[in-house]
């Protein structure tokens, strides 16, 4: 015999994919779970006469079965009476999940799982692709399972094959209208009382700055739809983060809702034995308190959350200020040297007084005031703001007061800037941090690894000795007072899953002061470069480190070697070649193994793509067009088509004849 299954409190997605996996597997038997979620229960008493037949856990034999299809899950303990058959000896599993990995996964089982914001996406891909017909009733159905589990494809997990699939469903007749009604319903009165005593209940938590509600209760019947009393109730109290419970009868129902792309519910909820996704999840808990699991839920919550990102995480720096008595002409320079877009203004004793901006300058020069002073021209009402105020807080400033930049002071002395562009690479990466909960075996998994993932991969792939030197160099750093990150193609392979033993450190500060404290810890020679503001520790067995100080670099005409000064890891990665290899891995005790990614690398890696960071790269450095040559011939790579444009481009102008002999023929010899 063999069955189709999936998790108990079963949704559109996993009711949907068990419709779809029947059309797969036409002889097999669609078992219904014990408990299923109230809308999809109202859909199968609607249209039962469309479905295909199913049965219930108690109408087969278990000893009979002999292959089973598990829909939506890969965790034996979630099919609930249907346990003992995945876990039966001699049992055929066919796994089809689109959730992250989990040590509790079944293992002896052929897995289909992809990165997607829909298991029942899978399927109709899958459907699509064998030329199996698909009739508008069941069209809407499984569309109805990817807007459920994508949030009507608003959830950060939503993906291109999402689309794909309600793109083709609606071409096989889908009703959105009935996809609408089922995925909206009205509360019934039992279902307004039970919210009434959850509001009345709720209580507000703020962990790490993050707004949560928790509420509990209890009733004699057993109470349908606590998914949806769970998101009205978030609703309503403006909160995006929600965890309800309820004990009806002898078992306790909980159901937690994300709408911060931060916080994944289903990772916190594991110590309860729930599961689900980063939005979504649940667990039924037997023989469990109110507040036991209300002591466990607040001790996982802090163990998950972390502590948000704020002004000195992400402000640029060394900051650069011009004086209030500098003329229009010579701040205009300033800003074409550095590329910014708008500079504060200092006063005599340099503390900031405004902010002037490159359309105020433009505008002067317009009207002939190339050199009046700066003075007149500054913003009033300076906004500023502390190192440690949240990311959020200042995304909030910049719209309410319409500024593009806010100065971080600390007692009375500018210490760095946040910028438009400074929210913008913190918020890329934080989505890309957001979607690295996926399923296994996926380009998220691989390039979005843990911290503790990444140690495991420099352990595995790194001698002893210099993972011994990363983790002095962490403690070093810290005696130091500096930030220290591990950079370079290193990183780069360390995502691929190549062995690399080309080391290269970033110091946020002096990075000849670490590297002479470190080669004496390690016993180990240093030689040091103080104009470049770099240093090599050599080993006895002729192992090396590079280690620089974070820089930003200046090109005064194409070809030409860089003018170099101070700046932030994240300047210095800014000034890299490719995506790919503006990577970085943080050695910091606090968050050893963390991995930066402030222009899309991680993304551009799954894609396989060599992408230059702007339009005049390769004019710059035109070494850049050899070395993309390399990586897409060393890595099985490929310029997007941008990249591959502004090569063309640069040849065509003749950039290249402004490189001398010895710089092409380094470049050759790394090619061959």
């Amino acid at each position: 015999m063999k069955i189709i299954a999936t998790h108990v409190s079963s949704d559109f997605d996993s009711f949907a994919g068990m419709v779809a996996a029947k059309k797969l597997y036409p002889d097999a038997k669609i078992i219904l779970p014990g408990s299923i979620n109230q809308n999809v229960r109202k859909f199968i008493s609607i249209y039962e006469d469309e479905l295909p037949q199913s049965f219930e856990p108690a109408d087969i034999d278990i000893f009979a079965v002999k292959k089973i299809i598990i829909i939506d899950t890969s965790i034996a303990s979630r099919l609930g009476d249907l346990k003992s058959i995945a876990e039966k000896k001699g049992t055929e599993i066919i796994i089809y999940d689109h959730h992250c990995k989990s040590p509790y996964d079944i293992l002896n089982a052929d897995k289909i799982i992809k990165d997607t914001g829909a298991t029942t996406s899978i399927l109709v891909s899958i459907l699509k692709k064998q030329d199996i017909i698909i009739n508008s009733f069941e069209a809407t159905l499984f569309a109805l399972g990817i807007y459920e589990d994508t949030g009507s494809f608003s959830y950060p997990n939503t993906r291109p094959l999402d689309f794909e699939a309600c793109s083709f469903l609606l071409k096989m007749g889908a009703s959105l209208s009935v996809v609408a009604k089922f995925l909206n319903p009205p509360m019934d009165q039992i279902q307004h009382k039970l919210l009434e005593k959850l509001i009345s209940a709720s209580k507000k938590i703020n962990i790490n700055e993050k707004k949560i509600i928790l509420s509990s209760t209890e009733t004699e019947k057993f109470t349908e739809g606590l998914s949806i009393i769970t998101r009205k109730l978030g609703q309503i109290e403006d909160v995006d983060i929600v965890f309800c419970w309820v004990k009806m009868k002898d078992k306790t129902y909980l159901v937690a809702r994300s709408d911060d792309p931060s916080v994944d519910v289903s990772g916190i909820i594991k110590v309860l034995g729930g599961g689900g996704h980063a939005q979504a999840a649940s667990a039924v808990l037997k023989d469990a308190g109110i507040k036991d699991i209300e002591n466990r839920l607040i001790a996982s919550l802090y163990k998950n959350i972390k502590k948000p990102m704020v002004a000195r995480d992400i402000m640029s720096y060394p900051i650069r200020t011009v004086s209030e008595d500098a003329s229009i002409e010579k701040v205009n320079d300033f800003l074409k040297k550095y590329g910014h877009t708008g500079i504060p203004i200092v006063d005599s004793s340099n503390g900031i007084v405004g902010i002037i901006t490159r359309k105020d300058v433009d505008r002067a020069l317009k009207h002939g005031l190339s050199h009046a002073p700066v003075k007149g021209f500054k913003s009033r009402g300076l906004v500023t703001t502390g190192p440690n105020t949240t990311v959020e807080e200042i995304q909030r400033m910049m719209i309410e007061n319409g500024i593009g930049r806010i100065p971080v002071v600390v007692r009375g002395e500018a210490v760095g800037i946040v910028t438009r562009k400074d929210i913008l690479r913190y918020l890329h990466g934080k989505i890309k941090t957001g979607a690295g909960k996926s399923a296994a075996g996926t380009n998220q998994e691989k390039f979005y690894p843990s911290p503790e993932v990444v140690k495991e991969r420099l352990m595995f792939y790194l001698p002893e000795s210099i993972f011994s030197v990363l983790k002095k160099a962490s403690f070093t750093a810290k005696k130091l007072k500096v930030k220290v990150y591990l950079v370079g193609g290193l990183v780069r392979d360390l995502l691929l899953g190549m062995p690399n033993l080309d080391v290269d450190i970033v110091v946020e500060g002096d990075g000849i002061a670490l590297a002479e404290k470190l080669a004496h810890e390690s016993g180990a020679r240093v030689e040091s470069y103080q104009k470049f503001k770099t240093a090599v520790i050599i080993f006895e067995n002729y192992r090396h480190i590079d280690i620089a100080s974070s820089r930003i670099e200046h090109y005064k005409e194409p070809a030409a070697l860089p003018d170099i000064e101070p700046g932030s890891i994240t300047q210095d990665l800014a000034r890299r070649d490719f995506s790919i290899n503006t990577l970085a891995i943080s050695l910091n005790e606090d968050d050893f193994g963390r991995i930066i990614d402030f222009f899309g690398g991680r993304k551009d890696l799954g894609e396989k793509k060599i992408r230059v960071l702007h339009k005049l790269s390769f004019v710059e450095d035109p070494t850049r067009i050899l070395r993309a040559v390399r990586f897409e011939q060393r890595l099985g790579f490929k310029m997007d088509m941008q990249t591959e444009k502004l090569a063309i481009l640069s040849i065509k102008m003749n950039i290249l004849k402004g490189l001398n002999g010895i710089r092409i023929r380094d470049e050759l010899v790394s090619i061959l």
